[in-house]
Formats: C-alpha cells, structure tokens, sequence
C-alpha cells in the first residue's frame, strides 16, 4: 500500500499520539557569512586565474582577493623559491649549507628591492608579463631632421636624452606615455658623445662626454630643473664611454686615454675648469672598441672597470677586464687585468672556483675561437659580476666575473642563441637580466643570465617582446590592405626602414631609442 502523504494536520498535536519532531536545519548560509579569517584561508589555495576572477564577485571579495600577503605568498612560490630549486641537487653537508645560504639571499634580496609597503599583486603581474614577453608599445618623437643621433639613458624610470639641438631632457611617465619633464639647453659647441647617470643627495646627477673631450655634470630635481654643476676640458681627445659614482668620474677616449676623476675636488677647490687634475691616468696599446666602463663601491673600495674587445693573433676576438681600485677616502690601492685568453673553453661554473670541462660542438666554442667571428663585438654591456657582447652571427656572449681582494677573473662564454638576425646592442643589470635588440628593431629579446651561467640545468634562455593591445608597423600595414595595397606597402616599408640604436630597461619597462625616415624615435615597451 503506498505512503500516504503528509499533511499540515499531522503536525497537531493529540492525545494518545506520539508527537512527530521535524527536521529543523536553522537560518539558510552562504558563502558570505564566513569570516574574513577563513575566507583569506580559502582563497590563498585558489590558482592565479581563479584568484584573478573572484575579484569581480563583489567589493568584499575583490577587497580580499586582492589582499597583499595572498599576493605576496604568490610572488615568493613563482619567481624567489622556483630559483632556489633551479639549483643543482645537494650531495654533501657543505652543498646543502651553500644551497640554504643562496636561497636566503634571494629572499632577503627581493625584500630590500621592494620594501615593507609594496603592491605584491602589481609586481606579480609585472614579472608573469616579463616572462611572457607581453608589454604596451608607445611611441614618442624626440628629435627632427636635421638633428645628429640622439644619446639616450634610463635611471629611476626616467630617461634622460641629450642631442645638440634639444639640449639635455628629462622624460617621465604619464599614463604609459612619455612627457617632458625638463628641458636644459647646452652652451657647448661640441657634440655630446657619451653619458652617464648617478643618484646622489637626493638628484640625479647626470654626466655628459663630448667629442672635444670636454665632460660637464648636471643636476636634475624632482621639481622639474636641470641645473648645470661643473664642466672640464680634458687632454684626452674625444671621449667615447664615461661612468659615474659621485664624487667619482671615469672616462675614455677615442685615442686610448683612460682617466678616472675625484670631482669632490673640483667642488671644494672652486677651481676653474682647467685644474681638475685626474687622480689615475692610463693609455692602452690596444683599440677600446666597443668598451663599457663601471663604477661600484664595496664596503672597503671603490672600484672602476672597464671592458673592451681585443684582437687576438691566430685566434679572433677576446674580452678584457681592467679594474682601478681606490680605498673610500681615494687612495690609489692596485690596478689589475683579466682576460679570456686562459680561461678553459666552455667550462660551466660548480662553485667554490671549481669548472667542469664539456666537450662542444666547433658552433659552440666562445667567442675567441669562433670561425665566424672575424669581427669585432657589436656592443658591451658590463654590469658586476656579468659581461655581456652582442656578435654580427645573430648571437651574444655571456660572461661571469669574480672580482674579490684576491683575484680578477672572467669565465668562460656562454653562446646564447634567439635572435633571427644581426643584434645591434645588449644591455645586463647586475642581477642577469639582460635586454638585446636586432639591428632592424624588429626583435627584442629578455634574456635571464643568471641560471645560464650559474647552474647546469637546461632552461628557457630568452623570450621575445611582443606587443599586446595593439596593432602597429606591419600589422597595421596588413590590417588596412583593405585601403589599396598601395597603402599597405607604404606602412611596410616605413617599418622595415626603423632602425634602433640603444636599448636600456628597468623593473618596469624597456625603453628603444631608434631612427625612422630620418626622425629619432623613443620606443616604450611597458610591462606594468
């Protein structure tokens, strides 16, 4: 006999009747009556993109997706503790000591370069787009025809330029763009060949070579002003590369001159513009061409570099290093030379100065070797402890330095392939990234140096910046094929005619400074 159903009835109470209890299951819940606490506990367990769609739930729930240790808890499992299992596999105590020692020192190392107040999410977005290679393109016109090259630096996400018309400038970012910021005029007849840029005292001190051999300093203010400081005629001849640690100064010229300056000396003195006197002189037998100059400080020294390219007999083109080193106060201490001429052939570093010999095909042999390398380097980039050279055969060469109060030495090279023609400049922090551009401007790659030459674990080396948002230059030209071909072939040949000349990058973007149809573009790539 089938169940009769239930009524309201049966839930009234009569005598002789057992009552029968209902189900009492309370208030309905959901999801937002849990606590922040367990909610943020929740949360921290969701993948980037499941993170990234919660936020477009509610208010509360974008407040709390967006919450800075969740991102920062992120950023640390991506990119601090995946380079620490980059490392080779630990067989002894001593290793796994070491092992413990270098994935601390990432660690602390990103926590001194982002501070207790930054925005973890905005910086994991800005690494995920580094590594993809995704970054907004905008384009600035900085200088017309007639107007010679224009020189161009990157500092604190400003970027200085400096041509004999303009003058030296200062631009900042506005809404991904790039505007002017302040404007300094130059007296000199000369035309500046070189720069180079320093914080000290709160300015941004900016250091001008020019082809007279005159080098002049100028300072620039937050509040938009450039400010001429101190200005020096050198006996050197044309100055090619200057750097710049206050009080400090180096340059070098095109007749082989290497000189390094005190210019606190200049300041207390009030001298005249002649009587700087260089506190180390030097002249090579050798062509600096291309070089790259450095200036660090050490809790003991200040140390100034420079490193060139040098012709070798029977064996092509080797990297040399020089390093002038002076105790805080400036007293000259000793002056040192390393080279790759000795170094064994593409040795891989294990640590504690030890190399592992690794048999290579003839393609692959360093720079000094190479059959094709007939040529001098295209470019030098030096920043402690990497060197970096761009070749005319589509590839660059990756060095590691060891510079201690004991020794000077520079390893073997690593060739790097990913470029699909000549690279025309390279520029590497002092952390292994590095940013190199084809001569053409059509390719720009990220290269990620640090595992390459530490580590023998086979990684991805390079990665191309693309432009997203955006269709420009050839794709442009093919969108608007619609508009006669006529049109389109125009745009392809106004692209294929850029060429680039420097490339400088920071955290956050990489800046390309080129010509097109005779007029100096200023190219920024933004990854933020």
């Amino acid at each position: 006999m089938p169940k009769r159903r239930r009524s309201d009835d049966d839930d009234i109470d009569t005598p002789g009747q057992s009552t029968i209890k209902r189900c009492r299951t309370g208030p309905r819940r959901n999801l937002l009556d849990i606590s922040d606490e367990i909610l943020l506990r929740i949360l921290s367990s969701l993948e980037t993109k499941d993170l990234l769609r919660t936020e477009s739930v509610s208010q509360r729930f974008r407040s709390l997706a967006t919450d800075r240790e969740i991102w920062k808890a992120n950023y640390y499992d991506a990119w601090i503790e995946s380079r620490a299992r980059r490392l080779p596999p630990t067989k002894t105590r001593e290793e796994s000591r070491h092992r413990t020692k270098i994935a601390k020192w990432l660690e602390h190392g990103q926590k001194l370069r982002d501070g207790p107040t930054v925005d973890w999410k905005r910086q994991f977005k800005i690494r995920s787009n580094w590594v993809a290679g995704n970054a907004k393109v905008h384009e600035v016109e900085v200088a017309n025809p007639p107007s010679p090259p224009v020189i161009a630096k990157l500092h604190k996400g400003i970027i200085f330029t400096v041509d004999r018309l303009s003058g030296l400038r200062a631009w900042s970012s506005s809404a991904g763009t790039r505007t002017l910021k302040a404007q300094q005029p130059l007296h000199l007849e000369a035309e500046a060949t070189c720069m180079a840029l320093d914080t000290s005292d709160g300015l941004v001190h900016v250091l001008l070579g020019f082809r007279d051999g005159t080098f002049s300093m100028y300072a620039f203010k937050d509040e938009g002003k450039i400010e001429p400081v101190m200005s020096h005629r050198s006996a050197d001849g044309p100055l090619m590369a200057v750097a710049l640690a206050m009080p400090y100064a180096m340059t070098v010229s095109k007749t082989k001159f290497l000189s390094l300056y005190d210019l606190s000396t200049h300041q207390e003195e009030g001298a005249a513009a002649g009587k700087l006197a260089p506190i180390a002189r030097l002249q090579s037998d050798a062509s600096f061409s291309p070089v790259s100059l450095a200036l660090r400080r050490t809790s003991t020294r200040v140390i100034a570099t420079v490193a060139y390219a040098f012709n070798r007999v029977h064996s092509g083109w080797c990297m040399g290093l020089q390093e002038i080193m002076m105790s805080a106060n400036g007293l000259l201490l000793d002056s040192r030379l390393a080279s790759t001429i000795e170094t064994p052939i593409d040795a891989r570093y294990q640590g504690k100065d030890k190399w592992e010999m690794a048999t290579r095909a003839a393609s692959s042999l360093p720079m000094p070797l190479h059959p094709q390398l007939m040529s001098p380097p295209t470019s030098l980039s030096y920043e402690h402890p990497f060197l970096v050279c761009t070749l005319a055969d589509n590839t660059i060469m990756s060095f590691m330095v060891t510079s201690n109060e004991t020794k000077l030495e520079v390893s073997a090279g690593r060739r790097l392939w990913g470029h699909t023609s000549a690279v025309s400049g390279a520029e590497v922090n002092n952390r292994g990234k590095a940013v190199s551009i084809s001569c053409r401007g059509d390719e720009i790659r990220v290269w990620e140096l640090e595992p390459v030459m530490t580590t023998s674990v086979h990684t991805k080396t390079s990665t191309r910046i693309k432009a997203v948002h955006d269709l420009s230059g050839i794709a442009t030209a093919l969108a608007e094929r619609g508009s006669g071909l006529g049109l389109a072939l125009h745009e392809m040949k106004r692209e294929l005619s850029l060429t680039r000349r420097w490339v400088g990058f920071d955290e956050e973007q990489v800046v390309v400074l080129g010509e097109r149809d005779q007029t100096q573009i200023m190219a920024l790539y933004d990854f933020t």
